[in-house]
This record gives structure tokens, C-alpha cells and sequence, in this order.
């Protein structure tokens, strides 16, 4: 007979929920349901629900042994916070994967929403050839001296990136956990991930903007002594 337990923990006003699944024999279809008063956050790829969720929880053969199966809700903890269903043998059935095969996975609502590198804008004293800079490199070691408001505005860019970077590569639930928690929360993480393609458009004119600017400083030669003897 398969057994089943749950916990949970809160973060950040996110509860995470952790299923575990033992005794499975042979390939079976489970069907787990969320009991807490809140939508289901399921583990995500690039964005994408893992097969097998739903909005209201998991459902999926599994393999023989256990699983452990991890989704985040809004809601307050209760116990209990999720319940088994169903769990009915289908030896003839093919599992849907091994990856509950180690620790829960953990929610991500972010796929991969950093710029690319060649989003960012390079001081414009750096050589056309050179590398693109990360948003930390010109943060800390800027070749001239910026302007406050853009040093200033530069800065708060490159730690949203820095945030949705640290968000997008969480693998365990402490990374995720901590993700979430140096973004100020689950409601800043919604924040950043809305603001993505903003900052990115902004970026990119930015971008467009200086380099075209700097080839114009740089062919407007002033003729001081020509100007001179004319005065």
C-alpha cells in the first residue's frame, strides 16, 4: 500500500509544501490534491509546469519506490496541506519521469527573464571590440566616472538582473528560498518579473542612444584656436 505524509514550511508569505510517496511497488497513477485555500504554484521550466500538475495538484504514474513532490500556494499552512487522492497500479503504464526521484523541487516563476549580455549598455569609452560588460564589472569597476543619475540608475538595473539571475538558476528549495527572500519577497519577485521586458527596451535604447551619441561627440571636433584667431 502506498503511504503518504506532507509538510510544510513558510516563507516570505509562500507556503511550501513537500509530498512524500513511499511503498509504490510498481508503476501507478497518483493523484495528489491541494488542500490549502490557494491557487498551486507547481515546479516550473522555463516557465512552463512540469507535466503532471494541475491547478489544483499532481496527477501522474509514477515509478516504483518514492517520490517527493514540491509546489508552493499563497495560502496560510493547515493541516492537512495536501491529500492523497487516488493510487491506483498501471504496471503497464510508463512514468512520467524520475525527477521526484531526490528532494522536493521547488516553484520558480521565472524562466530565464535576464537580458542578454549584449542588452547591457558598455560604458562608452570601451573599445567596439572589447567583451560586453556584466552589470556588476561596470557597477564596481567603471573605466570613467558616470554621471550620479546614471550611475545611480545603472546600479538599481544591475540588481534587478542580479536578482532574476540568482531566481532563474535556483535548483534547490534553500536557493529558491533565499532567491526569493534577497528580492524582497514574493511580491517584489513578481515585480521583476514583470519589469523584464521593460528594463530590457530600456536597456537597449539606452544602448542605441549612447553608442550613437558617442560617434557624434566623437566627429564634433571643436576648433578652439581656429575660433580664436576669428574672435
Amino acid at each position: 500500500m502506498v503511504s503518504f505524509d506532507c509538510t510544510t514550511t513558510r516563507h516570505d508569505g509562500v507556503t511550501l509544501v513537500t509530498a512524500q510517496l513511499r511503498e509504490i511497488a510498481e508503476p501507478t497513477r497518483v493523484q495528489v490534491r491541494n488542500r490549502l485555500d490557494g491557487p498551486v504554484w507547481p515546479p516550473r521550466r522555463q516557465g512552463t509546469p512540469e507535466a503532471g500538475w494541475t491547478d489544483s495538484g499532481f496527477e501522474a504514474v509514477v515509478g516504483p519506490g518514492s517520490h517527493a513532490l514540491g509546489y508552493a500556494t499563497p495560502a496560510p499552512p493547515a493541516d492537512p496541506a495536501a491529500e492523497l487522492l487516488d493510487a491506483t497500479a498501471a504496471p503497464d503504464a510508463v512514468p512520467i519521469d524520475d525527477r521526484t526521484e531526490t528532494a522536493a523541487d521547488v516553484v520558480r516563476e521565472l524562466g530565464d527573464p535576464s537580458p542578454p549580455a549584449d542588452a547591457v549598455p558598455v560604458d562608452v569609452a570601451t573599445n567596439e571590440t572589447s567583451e560586453p560588460q556584466s552589470p556588476a564589472s561596470i557597477r564596481a569597476e567603471p573605466s570613467v566616472r558616470l554621471p550620479g543619475a546614471v550611475d545611480s540608475w545603472l546600479a538599481e538595473i544591475a540588481r534587478r538582473v542580479e536578482h532574476a539571475e540568482a531566481l532563474a538558476t535556483a535548483e534547490t528549495l534553500q536557493e529558491a528560498t533565499t532567491a526569493v527572500g534577497d528580492a524582497g519577497g514574493l511580491s517584489e519577485v513578481r515585480t521583476l518579473a514583470d519589469s523584464a521586458e521593460l528594463d530590457e527596451r530600456h536597456l537597449r535604447t539606452v544602448a542605441q542612444r549612447a553608442e550613437t551619441l558617442a560617434d557624434r561627440r566623437a566627429a564634433a571636433s571643436v576648433p578652439v584656436e581656429t575660433l580664436a584667431r576669428l574672435a
